[in-house]
């Protein structure tokens, strides 16, 4: 209590709570005595003090305010599970010198925890949104898939299945249902095995109404026994007619790599290039000295691409067509390097461009998974067959050999 000044009666105000109260010096203090029992900042700062410090409020929505509250090992591991999980973190993180500072300068009840720990917490909070998002299939009438398998570049063969779905607030979801590595052989009968088991664990087999996968021979057999697997357990209200869905994205890229066969000694030049650049920090520092005299401003920098993905070797045709003149000036000063793209190269692509530009704009569309495609592809096929039968009429010798295929 301290007493307040400018008042007609002497009064003393609570340093918690801000209450008044009336007072004369050397009364009796009962009331002052009886305010400090009951006062709930009072009690509240008590309770922090005999706990050593306030801890923060790190609550979803909230500000950043310190409150006093019992520290909490566990709910202190559940968080930092989550942080390791939502930012790609190793689990040795926890083990550092300085997050165990900060830790402990944060909170002095702070008690070290283990990589082997934190990863335990891991998996527990894994198997506790698992169950969450169980439960909220149970109110979800209709389910589409996604799948796709591909090879790390380590050798290893992994599969992913994605759940497409309307929640009950008419909002669209999308979650990774399962990410495993597959062992060959990938024939249809192990790939639709290894869905069917997943789609049983999650128990939501007899919610799928479609599954999207790539254009590929293996997986119309995965279909296939997809279709006869729902069938045998007869599964309520599937219907297999429209269930095998194409991917669109998957054929235009099927597509796009026939169409580029003309442009293969280019691909290939640029392809070399960047890794012979990339390769070397000397290599890069003179490629850039070269820019600097040729006043280009070197961006964002040179792309190397996946040859089995084609809009990435369209990032690669983008990130190195600024420096068509900087290739031919570093080659005259570098006689190792011998892969410039020829003039007749660049004229080939420069033609080719504008429709390699809208099958890009048609890839990064139909790649959405936060919105549907299914509804909104056709407009842009029908612009991109447009404009190629616009080309085959013209008299350009890629042109022509694009009309004969």
């Amino acid at each position: 209590m301290v007493p307040v000044e400018g008042e007609e009666k002497e009064k003393a105000k609570c340093n918690y709570c801000g209450d008044l109260f009336i007072y004369k010096q050397g009364g009796q203090t009962t009331s002052l005595n009886r305010h400090n029992d009951l006062c709930p900042a009072y009690r509240a700062f008590m309770r922090g003090k005999s706990q050593g410090q306030g801890t923060l409020n790190f609550e979803p929505g909230s500000s950043l305010t310190s409150v006093c509250t019992e520290y909490n090992p566990e709910e202190t591991r559940k968080i930092i599970a989550r942080m390791v999980i939502a930012h790609d973190y190793p689990f040795r993180m926890v083990e550092h010198k300085w997050f165990n500072i900060l830790m402990r300068h944060m909170n002095p009840a702070y008690k070290f925890i283990g990589r082997k720990t934190i990863r335990k917490e891991c998996i527990k909070v894994y198997e506790s949104e698992k169950e969450l998002l169980k439960k909220s299939f149970r109110d979800v009438e209709h389910i589409c898939l996604t799948s796709d398998l591909w090879t790390s570049n380590q050798n290893l063969s992994y599969m992913a299945l994605v759940a497409h779905y309307i929640d009950v607030d008419w909002v669209m979801q999308c979650r990774v249902l399962n990410f495993i590595e597959l062992d060959p052989p990938h024939s249809g009968s192990i790939i639709a095995q290894a869905i069917f088991e997943c789609l049983c664990e999650w128990k939501i087999e007899d919610k799928v109404i479609s599954i999207t996968v790539d254009n590929a021979r293996n997986n119309d057999g995965a279909v296939r026994n997809l279709i006869n697997k729902f069938v045998a357990r007869k599964v309520p209200g599937f219907i297999s007619t429209h269930f095998h869905v194409r991917c669109c994205s998957h054929i235009v890229n099927l597509v796009v790599n026939d169409g580029l066969a003309p442009l293969q000694a280019f691909i290939s030049s640029l392809r070399e290039t960047v890794k012979y650049l990339k390769k070397s920090p000397s290599r890069m520092y003179k490629f850039l000295k070269v820019c600097k005299t040729l006043n280009i401003e070197p961006g964002a920098g040179l792309c190397l691409d996946v040859s089995t993905r084609w809009n990435s070797t369209y990032k690669m045709f983008d990130s190195c067509t600024p420096y068509r003149p900087v290739f031919h000036e570093y080659a005259d000063s570098d006689m190792n390097y011998t892969w410039e793209p020829s003039h007749a190269d660049w004229n080939m692509y420069s033609k080719v461009q504008p429709i390699l530009t809208q099958f890009a704009e048609i890839t990064k569309v139909l790649s959405g998974s936060v919105y549907p495609t299914a509804s909104i592809f056709y407009p842009y096929i029908v612009t991109v067959k447009m404009e190629i039968a616009v080309a085959c009429h013209s008299k350009d010798s890629i042109y022509q050999l694009w009309h004969t295929q």
